[in-house]
């Protein structure tokens, strides 16, 4: 794990928000694994929102400060670049929209 973190494709890198809160995690849909971690796997898809066609996943450990952000296939094994896809303004927009959602409410920072 990495203090910064950047997804394939993605030009901004982000970090944990210094002012992070456990309870912020939780309120934006993180699941604290046995370990204590944190874990968010949110579908981005690009026409319908009932099909899952893309996750991106974030993983925070329990130190608050180590950050992983992957963006995967349906499967959520295979890192993908969204970027690169073909009709890919739908996704991009879905994407964005999670990390501004995430960046709003204090739990990411661009670096």
């Amino acid at each position: 794990m990495a203090i910064t973190a950047t997804v394939l494709g993605d030009n901004h890198r982000y970090q944990i928000n210094p002012k992070i809160k456990v309870y912020s995690l939780t309120d934006v849909g993180f699941q604290q694994t046995k370990l204590g971690n944190f874990h968010l796997e949110q579908p981005i898809s690009g026409n319908s929102p009932y099909v899952e066609s893309y996750k991106l996943k974030i993983k925070i450990m329990q130190n608050l400060k180590d950050l992983r952000i992957d963006t995967t296939d349906n499967s959520g094994m295979h890192v993908i670049n969204i970027f690169k896809l073909k009709d890919n303004q739908e996704v991009i927009e879905q994407y964005n929209y999670a990390i501004k959602n995430l960046l709003d409410r204090e739990i990411l920072t661009i670096v």
